[in-house]
């Protein structure tokens, strides 16, 4: 983390050749927050850049030896981030255009006839100048925590993770099975970064819902011309996991005609690319993940047994997250932190009984419900305080629908609040990714669309992976 410029004085550097032009900014910017270093040429300024940290550089253009420009390049080749502002009695709008392209914050004509000019365009460069820093330190603390997934749970998934460390060095195929939600990706990134492949590629893809054509495109390339829109040659997803690993996700969706050709890769380690006839050999470890039941769909003629057999070599089962509620607290607050720091609200915490109602709750989405939920609720709480009103009415406890017992509405109206409901309750299973709700539901996905406008529901618009 940065640290942080409201601790300390902001240090800024004040370059002109005229004692009296440094005298004036001296007096235009003085403030018990700042600390003022005056030179009186850009050698004398260059050296005390080297030798300490500054927040800002306001230098003139024209003096002996190196000018303000030649500086301003100097300076700039050193550290690209720190602001300049560049003042000339003999200003020109050339002169500007060249000096804003070489880095320059701002230009000020001379002589200061107001020195509140200078103050102003200097607090307007040191605030953008805390704004990136801040900027910085977040994208750093969220690059951080997503880099360590949080894997850290009770007992029950404490198996499933020593089962993970146990099969993560051997460079077999993996299967890992769960329902939607459940973090199988996050899983998979583990097994890689703990393989002897973890220096190489790893490369996603989910297999459901993208059409044939297109899958085995992605899969395995095609060349020129291959098929309408082929202008070049592109390469598949296996190409890009060479030496590295490759996750199948939601490998049952895969049609039966592919799984014959991704059999052929497990099998010989080879493939052709759409529209080639040379044979490429790839050496990459498969991770194939799905939350359908493979062994029911090989009864039913829907997924090749051959295929079954050789993505069943080490199998991963990653329990739902009504199986292991004790993860929830732990969970819950490792998403606030990540939340909150994307937001901008890093002193965010839970209210007195937000934690117990995040328990209480079954999580039919899983893991990506849960995270979903925390999102929304600190992006839409009032304070920095997340309370247990903050939270969806199904987390709650509040049913979106009356029960029998008691009040009685009419049929229409309870068949309108019954299917709100389920939609609301169908959404937050698939993530929000209205394809995956209307292959779990069976509804035909453009009436999905249509039901859910009539009801006003809003659909996520995160992408359609595995969390």
């Amino acid at each position: 983390m940065n640290e942080n410029p409201t601790l300390r004085k902001e240090r800024i550097l004040i370059v002109d050749d005229e004692e009296p032009s440094r005298e004036l900014c001296r007096l235009a910017l003085q403030d018990i927050s700042r600390e003022l270093v005056l030179c009186a040429n850009a050698g004398a300024a260059l050296q005390e850049f080297g030798g300490s940290a500054f927040d800002l550089v306001v230098t003139d253009m024209v003096m002996p030896g190196l000018s303000g420009m030649e500086l301003l390049e100097r300076i700039k080749a050193q550290k690209s981030d720190i602001p300049v502002l560049l003042m000339s009695g003999k200003g020109s709008i050339p002169v500007a255009v060249k000096a804003m392209r070489l880095g320059a914050e701002d230009f000020i004509e001379k002589p200061l006839i107001d020195p509140e000019v200078l103050a102003i365009a200097v607090r307007r460069a040191l605030k953008s100048r805390r704004l990136e820093e801040e900027n910085r330190s977040l994208k750093a603390e969220i690059q951080q925590l997503k880099s360590k997934p949080h894997l850290v749970g009770g007992e029950t998934m404490s198996q499933v993770l020593r089962t993970l460390e146990r099969i993560a060095p051997l460079d077999l195929t993996v299967l890992i099975t769960g329902e939607t939600g459940t973090g199988k990706e996050v899983l998979a990134r583990r097994i890689h970064s703990l393989s002897l492949r973890s220096g190489k590629p790893f490369v996603a893809l989910n297999c459901g819902g993208i059409p044939e054509g297109l899958l085995e495109s992605l899969l395995f390339g095609h060349e020129k011309g291959a098929f309408t829109g082929a202008v070049r040659r592109t390469a598949g997803y296996f190409e890009k996991a060479h030496r590295g690993t490759i996750l199948l996700d939601e490998i049952g969706d895969m049609p039966l005609s592919l799984q014959v050709k991704l059999l052929r890769v497990l099998q010989e380690r080879c493939f052709q690319r759409v529209g080639g006839e040379t044979t490429i050999e790839v050496d990459c470890r498969v991770i194939a993940s799905t939350h359908r039941n493979l062994r029911s769909m090989v009864e039913d003629g829907a997924f090749r047994e051959d295929l079954f057999y050789r993505l069943n070599v080490l199998q991963l089962q990653v329990p739902p997250l009504r199986e292991r509620r004790e993860d929830v607290p732990d969970l819950a607050r490792h998403f606030l932190r990540l939340v909150a720091a994307r937001l901008s609200r890093t002193d965010c915490a839970f209210g007195e009984g937000t934690i117990e109602c995040l328990t209480a709750y079954s999580w039919p989405g899983n893991v990506r419900e849960l995270e979903n939920v925390i999102e929304r609720s600190v992006a839409l709480a009032a304070g920095n305080q997340l309370e247990v009103q903050d939270l969806p009415e199904e987390i709650r406890g509040e049913k979106p629908y009356p029960a029998l017992a008691g009040d009685i509405i009419e049929y229409s109206r309870a068949k309108e609040e019954f299917e709100r409901g389920y939609l609301l309750a169908l959404l937050a299973q698939s993530g929000g990714i209205v394809s995956q709700a209307a292959q779990l539901s069976g509804i035909p996905r453009q009436n999905l669309y249509l039901k859910l406008k009539k009801y006003g529901i809003e659909r996520s618009t995160k992408a359609d992976t595995e969390v």
